[in-house]
């Protein structure tokens, strides 16, 4: 077994109607309750990077999957949408929808992954390591499009 660690530091003061920041190797942003949920609305929020976190999950494991299978895409073009509801009183978010968007140069490749595109998407989804780690709590959409 494979394990990596993935650290993130934050750092937060005083109560709910602040900033807090937060760092990684990479991302360095502030971070707040949203506005619509009662708070500053300032940076980030966690419901936001779990959207992102699964989104830019997805397309990455997708893209891996599209290349590994020698599909010649042009670019991913992905949007995603979480749903969070408030019941039992507490928040969860109840699903994540992937509307992706496929390029490729010519109608032989539109074809070509018309065929496998299924498939393809599914393998995507499973080799998300986000996807793995939320599902069963959350339902996962993908509405793929393949453009030329």
């Amino acid at each position: 077994m494979t394990q990596h660690a993935f650290k993130v530091h934050l750092k937060w003061r005083s109560g709910k109607d602040h900033v807090g920041q937060l760092e990684g190797d990479v991302i360095h942003a502030p971070f707040s309750i949203p506005n619509a949920l009662g708070g500053v609305g300032v940076g980030t929020n966690p419901d936001e990077l779990l959207i992102s976190a699964a989104g830019s999950c997805f397309t990455l494991s997708l893209a891996a999957t599209l290349e590994r299978a020698r599909i010649d895409v042009i670019a991913l073009d992905v949007n995603s949408v979480g749903t969070a509801s408030y019941k039992n009183h507490k928040f969860s978010m109840e699903n994540i929808t992937h509307n992706v968007n496929i390029y490729v140069q010519n109608v032989e490749t539109k074809d070509q992954l018309n065929q496998r595109l299924e498939r393809l998407i599914h393998i995507a989804d499973r080799n998300c390591m986000v996807s793995n780690s939320i599902r069963g709590n959350v339902a996962i959409h993908i509405h793929p499009s393949i453009i030329i």
